[in-house]
C-alpha cells in the first residue's frame, strides 16, 4: 500500500520518528489539514483545544504575554516541530500571511506513545520479542480506544447529575443559598460532608453551623461549588467488573490522598485557591477511569498488570484532558491532568496547579518508597516554585507535617 502525503510528512517529525508503519498510518488518518487567512488567529494564549499543530508554509507572529512578539517564516524545519505546544498555551499565534499546516489530536499522539515532552526514541534500548508484542497490543488498544471515542462508541465518564445541577445553579447569580441547600439536601451524604467541612478548622467561625444553607453562607457560593463537585466525584470511580472495581477503590484512595496534599500545599502559594487545588488533585487521574472501564473488553490486558499499567501511563494524561474539557473545566486544570507526571516541567512565573500536583505526587511516591521513574529531586523545579528558592524535600515534609490535621480531615471527608 502506498503511503499518503501525510504519512510521508509525519515520518520527518522527530516526535514520531521510530514509530512502526501501522502506527504512522493511524496517526496520518487522524491528521486534519488547516488553512488560516492573513490577519486571523490560529491559536490563542491561555487555551487548550486538544490538538498539536505543525505549520508548513506562511508567516506567523508569536505573541507572548509580555508583548515581545517574534515573527517566523515557516520552512521545512518549522514543520518538524509543534508550534506553541505548552499548555495552557503561552503564546498567541497570528497569521501574517496565508498559512497552511496540519493538526493532530493530542489523544492519538499519546496513543502512539508520543507527546510534546518526549518522543518514542528517548532512552533508546532494544526490545525483546515479548516486549515488542506487548507494546503492539498496548498500542492497538490505545488506537482502538481513540477510534471508538471518535465514533462515539466509547463512553466517557460524566459528572454526576447532582454536581451538574448545583454547579449550574450557583453559576446563576439569581440563586440563593436556600435554593442551593435544597439541591444539596437531595443527597444526605453530600449534606453531611458539607456540614463537616464548614465546621472544620478550615472555615469554622464562633458558632457551629447546623443547617445546609448556613454552611453555604459560611463557605460562599464558589467554595461550595468546588467542594460539591469534589464530593460528588467518588461516584465516577465505579465499575460493574469486580476486578476493575477493586482497582477503582485503590485509585479513589490515591486521588483523595493527592487532593488532600494539594489542598494544604495551596496554603503556601499566594493566589491559589485551596478548593480548586483539591479538585485538581481529585481529577488528575480521571483518564484512568475511562481506560479501566474500556479495558474490560480486553481480558488479556486486565490479566497482564504490566501491560495494563503501560497502557494507562500512555493514555491517561491526554484522555483525562479530553474528559475535563467535556466537563468544562478551566485550561489550567486540564493542563494539570495532562502534565501530572511531567516531573522536570519548567515554566516561567509563579507556582500553578500543575506544580502543586507534581509536589504532592512526589511526596506520595517517596512515602511509599516508590522512586521508579522519578528524577533526582534537584531536577523537580516545582518544589522551588511551590516552597521557595531554598526548597528541599525536607522542608516540604515539614510543611505537610504541620498541616497534617488539615490534610487528615479533608482526606477523611473525601473518602466518606
Amino acid at each position: 500500500m502506498s503511503q499518503s502525503p501525510d504519512s510521508e510528512l509525519l515520518r520527518k517529525i522527530p516526535m514520531l520518528a521510530g514509530l512502526p508503519p501501522w502506527q504512522i498510518d493511524v496517526v496520518a488518518d487522524a491528521v486534519e489539514p488547516i488553512v488560516v487567512d492573513k490577519g486571523k488567529l490560529l491559536l490563542e494564549r491561555g487555551t487548550d483545544d486538544g490538538y498539536t499543530y505543525f505549520l508548513i508554509e506562511g508567516k506567523v507572529a508569536l505573541e507572548p504575554a509580555d508583548g515581545n512578539t517574534m515573527t517566523i517564516d515557516l520552512s521545512g524545519d518549522h514543520a518538524r516541530t509543534p508550534v506553541a505546544n505548552l499548555r495552557p498555551r503561552i503564546l498567541t499565534v497570528k497569521a501574517l500571511s496565508f498559512v497552511r499546516g496540519i493538526r493532530v489530536p493530542d489523544l492519538v499522539l499519546s496513543a502512539a506513545g508520543c507527546n510534546g515532552n518526549s518522543g518514542p526514541n528517548d532512552n533508546f534500548r532494544v526490545e525483546s520479542e515479548e516486549e515488542g508484542e506487548r507494546r503492539e497490543l498496548e498500542s492497538k488498544l490505545s488506537f482502538h480506544l481513540y477510534r471508538d471515542l471518535k465514533s462515539d462508541k466509547a463512553v466517557l465518564p460524566s459528572l454526576p447529575d447532582l454536581a451538574m445541577k448545583i454547579r449550574r445553579a450557583i453559576d446563576d447569580e439569581r440563586s440563593k443559598a436556600r435554593e442551593i441547600a435544597h439541591l444539596v439536601e437531595a443527597d444526605p451524604a453530600m449534606t453531611a460532608k458539607l456540614l463537616k467541612v464548614s465546621n472544620s478548622a478550615f472555615y469554622a467561625g464562633l458558632n457551629t453551623v447546623e443547617t445546609t444553607s448556613a454552611a453555604i453562607v459560611r463557605l460562599g457560593m464558589q467554595v461550595t461549588k468546588k467542594l460539591v463537585v469534589s464530593f460528588a466525584l467518588k461516584e465516577v470511580f465505579q465499575s460493574e467488573n469486580p476486578l476493575i472495581q477493586k482497582r477503582m477503590r485503590v485509585l479513589w484512595k490515591h486521588s483523595a490522598q493527592i487532593a488532600a496534599l494539594c489542598y494544604v500545599l495551596a496554603g503556601e502559594v499566594r493566589g491559589v485557591e485551596p478548593e480548586e487545588a483539591l479538585l485538581v488533585g481529585l481529577v488528575h487521574d480521571v483518564g484512568t477511569i475511562a481506560i479501566l472501564n474500556y479495558v474490560e473488553r480486553y481480558p488479556e490486558l486486565v490479566s497482564d498488570e504490566t501491560a495494563l499499567e503501560q497502557t494507562i501511563d500512555d493514555m491517561r494524561g491526554e484522555l483525562g484532558a479530553m474528559i475535563l474539557r467535556a466537563w468544562k473545566f478551566a485550561p489550567v486544570v486540564i493542563a494539570a491532568a495532562r502534565d501530572a507526571e511531567y516531573w522536570t516541567r519548567v515554566h516561567q512565573g509563579p507556582a500553578d496547579f500543575t506544580d502543586l500536583l507534581i509536589v504532592a505526587q512526589v511526596h506520595e511516591r517517596l512515602r511509599k518508597n516508590d522512586t521508579n521513574g522519578l528524577p533526582p529531586m534537584d531536577k523537580v523545579s516545582a518544589f522551588n516554585r511551590v516552597l521557595g528558592a531554598d526548597a528541599t524535600a525536607e522542608k516540604s515534609l515539614e510543611v505537610l507535617h504541620a498541616a497534617k490535621k488539615k490534610a487528615d480531615v479533608m482526606r477523611s471527608v473525601l473518602r466518606g
